[in-house]
């Protein structure tokens, strides 16, 4: 809503600098979002929430700034009129759910001309386009009262009738900007005997619309139903200013207001100046439908101000603001009064809006601020609950920092989408009375969640996943108790992200696997070992069992096409399922920092043949036992199948590193060293020595 701020000073006496009403205004709820210096005048822009249509107009905005500011409000002086009896015609109105109240005034010899220029500059200064007095006067008495108006020429309407009624189905209007408009049965307009001459509080016909030529015409004001208005704009893509007002609800009251207003500007601004010319005349009020709205009466309780405002606010001032906002009291008592809500007031309708109304005018900022601690503590949890919390809160930072997102999924799944995975679940827990089959099973793994998530972002092209999900799975204990049991999932499909370095390559089984180790690493996790297994969602040879000690943590590996095919994934797809309450015992301590090593390393490589069953994991195991501490880093670079090697056997090479924390290591100590692994190698695990 735009203000400006000499307009606004016919209505309240303001004496504050503009930027101090601005935050007055804010802080009242009515947020000032611009204010700008224009032909010396001051222009803001207020940001009105919806259930204020109150302030979709000069007026409510100065009732709120008079009661922010404790001066007087001034509203613009009307007098009214009995009007000449004969200058009246018929109006019916057909759909009084539509039309709540339409009142109507013939008004003859009037002079169409130009506005003054006062009158037309504050017009354009609203960001409205002057066009002659008699549309200018209702285009102001919109931007003033927030009740919207329409004149039509009176010479114009066949039959001098008017018909409030929905449209015929596909009937047709030019309106007033010259595009041919066809119209449903479910809108509402404003007819002659003949055709529709207005869209009912959206935009007024061509045919009937003021002219320099027009004599007499027939002004309009009038309730529409909000909801009826508001869908006719959407569905002709007509937003108007009348429209803007009438699908928030005007005053029910303020109808007649809005039209005794705007006869006395008629009688002002659109009268002949020449001697001879006929004095303009006002025809009797045609007031059809309701007279007034129903009276709303609203209990305010003083101790709940209190309560809801977290502070006291005396009687006295609880009145006073009220009473500055229009608002009537027209009973009282020691616990609370009765409050008469205005009509302009829609928005008011129970206890808590009322005390709203007073926190406004009291001040935000008054109101104390408490922010309740919501600690976990140990008598709650428990010492054991916490420090897991701790872990899991560790894991998912972890996680997040070696690029993995963390999903969220639902802990009800289907039977159905169970049944997919290839694995036998044992001691499941139904839903007695699910509310779909989607959520008839408490979930026994996490795995189903991951894959419906994959493919979800898959088939929207999200090509590069690496997601995981930190939760709880459900198993039935005995017929009495269900265990819920904290599981990690780690899930990898699709390609790595593409640089200018490499090109994008599909993720494989040792990206999956290097970010668990990763993880481990990192939560001081010692003494892994990843095992060959056979599991029967996986793929045989890419798949292993992660152990700590004699501890089975968990599987990892490649799920197979099978399973993929269930749940319509095309990418290959990794999956990491680990049971996070079986590792948590094996998470050590904070590292500690080792000194940087003084002395010089020495590199030899070791390339042999092994047979297949023998695991790379052993030989760098026995590789490290033999070193006797002088072995540093061992590192797998490259495995070779082919001609030259047997079948059965596999070419392995591995890169070690040698360096003594006490002393610089001679080639001849290291040769020797490294002969004792080659042959520890040939003696324990069979293999043959490159």
């Amino acid at each position: 809503m735009r203000v400006i701020l000499s307009w606004l000073k016919d209505y309240v006496d303001i004496r504050i600098p503009p930027e101090s009403l601005a935050e007055k205004l804010t802080m009242a709820g009515l947020e000032v979002t611009s204010l700008s210096r224009v032909d010396q005048d001051v222009v803001m822009e207020i940001e009105v929430t919806p259930n204020r249509t109150d302030c979709l107009s000069m007026v409510g905005i100065a009732r709120e700034v008079a009661a922010v500011t404790g001066k007087s409000l001034k509203l613009p002086k009307t007098a009214s009129f009995r009007g000449i009896s004969s200058l009246s015609i018929p109006i019916q109105i057909q759909d009084k759910k539509l039309c709540g109240r339409y009142l109507g005034r013939v008004i003859k010899n009037v002079h169409v001309a130009p506005s003054p220029d006062w009158f037309a500059h504050r017009l354009e200064m609203m960001g409205v386009r002057a066009v002659n007095n008699i549309v200018d006067i209702t285009n102001f008495c919109l931007l003033e009262l927030g009740q919207p108006l329409h004149a039509f020429d009176l010479d114009k309407l066949n039959g001098q009738k008017l018909i409030v009624r929905r449209a015929f189905n596909e009937e047709e209007i030019v309106t007033i900007d010259g595009v041919k408009r066809q119209l449903s049965t479910d809108m509402l307009v404003i007819a002659d005997k003949q055709k529709a001459q207005a869209i009912a509080g959206v935009m007024g016909g061509q045919m009937s619309e003021v002219s320099e030529n027009t004599k007499h015409i027939l002004l309009e004001s009038a309730y529409f139903q909000p909801l009826n208005i508001h869908n006719t704009s959407r569905k002709l893509g007509l937003a108007t200013q009348s429209s803007y007002r009438f699908e928030r609800g005007v005053d029910l009251e303020g109808v007649y207001a809005g039209s005794l207003r705007a006869i006395e500007l008629i009688k002002k601004l659109a009268r002949s100046g020449k001697r001879k010319a006929k004095p303009v005349a006002i025809g009797k009020l045609i007031n059809k439908g309701s007279k007034s709205s129903q009276t709303n009466k609203v209990r305010l309780r003083f101790n709940k101000v209190e309560e809801y405002l977290g502070m006291q606010v005396p009687a006295a001032q609880v009145k006073e603001a009220l009473r500055k906002l229009e608002f009537t009291i027209v009973r009282k008592s020691k616990e609370g009064i009765m409050v008469d809500v205005p009509s302009f007031r829609p928005d008011v309708t129970r206890e808590a809006d009322l005390i709203e109304e007073i926190a406004r005018l009291v001040g935000y900022d008054k109101t104390p601020l408490s922010l309740t601690q919501l600690l976990p503590q140990p008598s709650y949890l428990g010492e054991l609950e916490l420090a897991n919390e701790q872990a899991y809160h560790q894991i998912r930072q972890i996680l997040s920092s070696l690029g993995l997102s963390e999903i969220m999924t639902y802990s009800l799944i289907s039977r159905q989408a169970l049944r997919r995975l290839e694995s036998p679940f044992e001691n499941i827990v139904t839903v007695r009375n699910p509310l779909s089959y989607a959520q008839e099973i408490m979930r026994p793994t996490l795995m189903v969640g991951m894959l419906n998530t994959l493919v979800t972002n898959l088939n929207r092209k999200n090509i590069s996943l690496k997601l995981f999900e930190l939760s709880r799975v459900y198993v039935r204990k005995d017929s009495k108790s269900i265990e819920e049991l904290a599981h990690l999932c780690i899930g990898m499909a699709g390609k790595r992200s593409e640089s200018w370095l490499e090109k994008s390559q599909e993720y494989s089984f040792f990206d999956l696997k290097g970010t668990l180790e990763a993880l481990l690493h990192k939560l001081g996790v010692k003494n892994i070992e990843f095992l060959p297994v056979r599991q029967p969602n996986y793929v045989p040879g890419r798949c292993a069992k992660l152990m700590a000690g004699q501890q089975e943590l968990g599987n990892l590996g490649e799920i197979n096409k099978e399973v993929l095919n269930k749940f319509d994934i095309a990418h290959p797809t990794f999956l990491c399922e680990l049971k996070l309450y079986k590792l948590l015992p094996y998470i050590g301590p904070e590292k500690k920092f080792i000194p940087l090593a003084r002395f010089p390393a020495i590199e030899r490589d070791i390339s042999l043949i092994a047979p297949q069953e023998v695991r790379s994991g052993e030989v760098m195991a026995l590789i490290k036992k033999m070193g006797r501490g002088l072995v540093e880093q061992v590192a797998l670079f490259d495995q070779y199948f082919g001609e030259q090697i047997s079948h059965g056997f596999r070419g392995l090479a591995y890169s070690i590193k040698y360096r003594s924390r006490e002393n610089t290591l001679t080639a001849e100590e290291v040769d020797k060293l490294h002969g004792q692994i080659r042959q520890a190698l040939i003696d324990d695990l069979k293999v043959q020595i490159r």
